[in-house]
């Protein structure tokens, strides 16, 4: 998922804005911009955009500009510059360029390559026989995987991660307006920020203004919080060049809310993600819903997600198994030799 998707959205999108890697919506969208650079696009079965419920301009048409679309439901002033679409249900407005299969009705729809819509109040002057193979793998993708379940476990796994020991959080004394996280990753390159409880709250609030990172060795970092709701209007050192190693972990949150350009991978795998005032996400971002008015821009995620650590109990019961495995490996060795 990460490296697949720029946005994951288990419900809905509302967007003024765009996305430049791929999209998946699990609800209805309500769109500007997609597919910007699908250079930087990792190879996938899905479409460049994929909404399962209905797809919609937001004010003007919504663009997929490569990578093709698909849709569950039905399109209303969506255009397709480039790449195979299939719609489930009817199209009103908006213009397709390659292969197009509509379901339901077209009305209005420019066609610039073959097409085929159960009816159309214009001419097809390219009829499509049947849906292509680039369609049938798109659709077969679509609903192969419940990204809100893979968005859950993930943010749980994550929230087992225990606090890197010399891990550190800090507020400048002289203004209490700046943040600085340092620490030294472990062997594996990670590094675990713990701020769960009171730490989150001091750092997700209205005083901060910057966000600063003194991190050695490290290829995978998490921030684990665990507030239900979070406000940050804080500049953000070298949100691009840290994008790709981040994860913010928003466990339990119900709404998280971004003035200023973020960095890293956004996980609020139980409630509502919004960047507002224009700040962009250098980062994917992945959340039941979605206000987005600024940019999500392509850093895929290139560290490691470390496995869970079992608690105690779990090491108790382990060792114990083990036990009983190697106490029945001896009574069978046993059994063997005085045969």
């Amino acid at each position: 998922m990460l490296q697949q998707f720029n946005l994951v959205v288990s419900q809905d999108l509302t967007s003024t804005s765009h996305v430049q890697g791929r999209t998946f919506v699990g609800g209805n969208a309500v769109a500007q911009d997609f597919v910007q650079k699908p250079a930087h696009v990792a190879a996938s079965n899905y479409a460049g955009v994929t909404v399962l419920g209905n797809m919609s301009g937001n004010n003007n048409d919504a663009h997929v500009d490569a990578l093709g679309l698909y849709v569950g439901g039905s399109t209303n002033k969506v255009i397709v510059n480039k790449g195979d679409a299939y719609v489930g249900g009817s199209a009103t407005g908006g213009g397709f360029s390659d292969n197009t299969w509509v379901n339901g009705a077209a009305t209005d729809v420019n066609q610039n390559g073959a097409f085929h819509a159960a009816t159309s109040n214009r001419h097809i002057n390219n009829p499509l026989a049947a849906e292509t193979s680039t369609m049938l793998t798109n659709k077969a993708a679509a609903t192969s995987t419940d990204f809100g379940q893979v968005m859950t476990g993930l943010s749980t796994q994550l929230s087992t991660l225990k606090g890197t020991k010399d891990a550190t959080v800090s507020i400048d004394t002289a203004t209490h307006s700046k943040v600085t996280f340092s620490g030294t990753a472990n062997s594996s390159g990670l590094l675990v920020f713990d701020l769960t409880g009171d730490t989150d709250s001091s750092i997700f609030s209205s005083k901060i203004t910057d966000f600063y990172f003194n991190l050695t060795g490290a290829t995978t970092v998490i921030f684990n919080t665990d507030d239900k709701n979070l406000t940050l209007n804080a500049n953000f050192q070298n949100a691009e060049s840290n994008g790709s190693k981040f994860i913010w972990n928003f466990a339990g949150a119900e709404s998280v809310t971004v003035g200023r350009t973020f960095g890293g991978q956004v996980l609020v795998a139980g409630g509502t993600f919004s960047n507002i005032n224009g700040a962009n996400v250098e980062g994917g971002v992945y959340a039941q819903n979605v206000n987005e008015y600024g940019q999500i821009h392509i850093q895929a995620f290139t560290g490691t997600i470390p496995a869970a650590v079992p608690e105690a109990d779990t090491y108790a019961m382990l060792l114990a198994g083990l036990g009983i495995v190697g106490f029945i490996g001896r009574r069978r060795q046993k059994a063997a030799a005085a045969r």
